[in-house]
C-alpha cells in the first residue's frame, strides 16, 4: 500500500513536469519524423534541417536531387545517428510527436520500478521507499528533459532498454537480457556501452549470443546494401566548450575519430571492471559517465543515463538518502543555470564522472536474494 501511495505522487510529479516542458517540447522530433520517412519512404516531402552526402543534394529544405533513403539512409544521411529501431518505434507512434512525449514520460517511470525491482533483488534486506520517492523524483525531472522538451525517443528506449535488461539478467531471463542489450544498440548504437550487463547472468554465452543475433539482424541489411553505411560512424559534431571533452583538454573543434570507439571501450572496461568488484548495479552509471565524459556535446538529454545508473546504485546502498543521484543531476542539470563559464561547466562534468566513478568501483560487493547465481552477482559484504 505505501509503494502503490509513492507511484502514485510519482505519477502526478511527471504529469507536472510533462506540462511544464511538453509546450514547447519536441525540440528534436524532427530528425525521428524525417528519418522514418527516409527510411520506409525512400525520400521525405521536405527535408528539415538533414542534408544528405557531401554533393549529392542540395541545401535542406530546398529543391534540389536528394539521396536515396531506404537501407542507403545511413550512407546518404550521416547526421541521423539513431538506430532503426528508433524508427520502426517512430513509425508505430504514427511520427505523433505528442504520442512519444507521452510514451517517453511514462518509460521514465517504469525505469524507476525496475531500478526499485532490481535493487530489491539485490539487497533484499534494504527498503527504503523514502530514498525511492526522492530519487525517482531527481530522475524524473531529468528524464522529462529527454521526453517532453527534445522527444529523443533513441537514448529512451536505449536506457530503458538497458535498465530491463539488468532486471531480466539478475532475475535469470538471459535470453531477454541479450535480445534487450541488442535492442538498445540497434536504437542507439552508443548503447553498445551497456554490454557488461550481459555478464550479470551466469548465462553470459546465451545472453550474449541473443544480443548478437538482435544486433545484427538490425544492422546489417544496411551495411549489406551500401557499405558507405559506415559513413554514420564517422559523422562529426562541434566539441563545445562546455564539454567534458574540453575540460580533459581536448582541443579539436569537431569529434576527434578515436572518441565513438573509446566511449564504447572506456564503459565496457568500466563495467567489466565493476562486476568483477560485486558492483554490478554500478554498470548503468558507468556507462552513462563514460558517455558523458568523452563526448563533445553537453546536451541535457545526456543527463537520464548517469541519473538513472545513479538511482539504482543508491537504491542498492545502505545511505539514508539518494546521494549520487541528486548530485549527478545537480552538476549537470542545475550548475549550468547558475555558473556561465563554459570551461567551469565542463569541469564540473568531468568531476562529477570522476566522483560517480570512484563510488561504484570502491565500495563493498553486493548481496544478493538469489542463491543460484549468488556466485556470479557478488558476495555478501
Amino acid at each position: 500500500m505505501r509503494r502503490r501511495w509513492l507511484y502514485t505522487a510519482l505519477c502526478a510529479w511527471a504529469v507536472l513536469w510533462f506540462v511544464i516542458l511538453a509546450r514547447r517540447g519536441g525540440i528534436d522530433w524532427k530528425f525521428f519524423s524525417t528519418g522514418t520517412s527516409l527510411l520506409f519512404g525512400g525520400h521525405p516531402h521536405v527535408i528539415t534541417g538533414i542534408t544528405g552526402g557531401a554533393g549529392t543534394a542540395g541545401p535542406a529544405g530546398l529543391p534540389g536531387p536528394r539521396p536515396p533513403g531506404g537501407l542507403h539512409i545511413f550512407a546518404n544521411y550521416p547526421a541521423l545517428q539513431m538506430g532503426p529501431v528508433s524508427y520502426l518505434a517512430t513509425a508505430a507512434l504514427n511520427l505523433n510527436v505528442v504520442a512519444a512525449e507521452l510514451f517517453l514520460q511514462a518509460a521514465g517511470l517504469v525505469i524507476i520500478y525496475l531500478a526499485d525491482r532490481i535493487a530489491r533483488i539485490a539487497r533484499p534486506d534494504l527498503d527504503q521507499p523514502g530514498k525511492l520517492a526522492a530519487g525517482g523524483a531527481v530522475f524524473l525531472v531529468a528524464w522529462s528533459e529527454l521526453a517532453a522538451a527534445f522527444a529523443h525517443l533513441d537514448d529512451g528506449l536505449a536506457l530503458l532498454l538497458a535498465v530491463l535488461a539488468v532486471y531480466a539478467a539478475v532475475s535469470d531471463h538471459p535470453l531477454v537480457s541479450g535480445i534487450a542489450v541488442g535492442l538498445a544498440a540497434a536504437a542507439k548504437p552508443w548503447a553498445l556501452v551497456f554490454l557488461p550487463v550481459l555478464l550479470i547472468n551466469s548465462r553470459t554465452v546465451r545472453a550474449a549470443a541473443a544480443a548478437a543475433v538482435v544486433f545484427a539482424a538490425a544492422w546489417l541489411p544496411f551495411f549489406i546494401a551500401d557499405p558507405a553505411t559506415m559513413n554514420a560512424t564517422r559523422f562529426l559534431i562541434r566539441n563545445e566548450p562546455d564539454s567534458a571533452l574540453r575540460a580533459l583538454g581536448v582541443r579539436e573543434n569537431y569529434t576527434p575519430r578515436w572518441d565513438r570507439p573509446a566511449q564504447v571501450l572506456l564503459g565496457c572496461a568500466l563495467g567489466t571492471a565493476a562486476f568483477l568488484r560485486g558492483r554490478w548495479p554500478a554498470i548503468i552509471m558507468l556507462a552513462g559517465g563514460a558517455r558523458i565524459v568523452l563526448d563533445p556535446a553537453a546536451h541535457s538529454y545526456y543527463t537520464p543515463d548517469l541519473v538513472a545508473g545513479a538511482l539504482l546504485l543508491d537504491l542498492a546502498s545502505r545511505t539514508r538518502l539518494p546521494l549520487l543521484t541528486i548530485a549527478s543531476f545537480a552538476a549537470l542539470n542545475l550548475a549550468p543555470l547558475i555558473i556561465s563559464s563554459p570551461a567551469a561547466q565542463g569541469a564540473i562534468r568531468l568531476a562529477i564522472v570522476a566522483v560517480t566513478t570512484v563510488a561504484a568501483l570502491a565500495g563493498p560487493a553486493y548481496a544478493t536474494g538469489s542463491p543460484p547465481r549468488q556466485t556470479r552477482l557478488g558476495a555478501s559484504p
